[in-house]
């Protein structure tokens, strides 16, 4: 017997994010907001001197995810902010912590950490994790996941009189090779008997 979608997903959802090769955490309890903006299939017609025109095809554009986030310190390893993980680097794991200000050697290009990111909108209240398999006996879940992501922007603000970060993850569509795509959507009304499978990325 298999579970039966809700008229719609609203208020909650599951938010995870991965260093690549890297540990699980998660972020749904202090975010607010979530936009995910799937690369656009751009093109335009190019007009003939018949009169007519042939449809110009470009390459897909890059994926962005936008979180509203209530950070509360900067410790990586907390699901509490993404400060360390936009600045990049080594990451500080004693306290008091702080962001590196160390520069590479003049001529050397900054790394840029790649993760990956899982938003998962379930019924299965035992779910905990949005990368992992569902397991719920006829749950439902709706799945979104990219990998390859940069985190391109990290602004925070007080105008509310509470401490908010607006965060942006971008992400390339197609992969290097250009025989995968780095991001899905996935969903399942039967979440033990058709789970939908673990994320990983290494």
């Amino acid at each position: 017997m298999a579970g039966t979608y809700p008229e719609a997903w609203e208020e909650v959802a599951l938010v995870s994010i991965m260093k690549k090769s890297g540990s699980v955490y998660q972020f749904a309890a202090a975010t607010e907001t979530i936009d995910i903006a799937e690369g656009d299939h751009p093109g335009e017609s190019i007009g003939t001197v018949g009169g007519g025109g042939v449809w110009k095809q470009s390459r897909q554009e890059d994926g962005e995810i936008t979180l509203e986030l209530y950070p509360i310190n900067i410790d990586s390893t907390s699901g509490q902010g993404l400060f360390q993980q936009f600045y990049g680097g080594t990451w500080d794991t004693s306290q008091p912590l702080a962001t590196p200000i160390a520069t590479p050697a003049t001529g050397v290009m900054f790394a840029r950490d790649r993760f990956a990111i899982a938003i998962m909108w379930t019924d299965d209240t035992s779910q905990a994790n949005a990368f992992a398999t569902t397991t719920g006996t006829d749950f439902t879940a709706l799945r979104f996941w990219a990998k390859g992501c940069r985190i391109t922007s990290h602004k925070s603000e007080y105008t509310d009189g509470i401490l908010k970060t607006t965060v942006t993850l971008k992400f390339q569509c197609i992969a290097k090779a250009g025989t995968d795509k780095n991001y899905a959507w996935e969903s399942t009304n039967d979440t033990d008997t058709a789970p939908l499978p673990a994320v990983t990325y290494a």
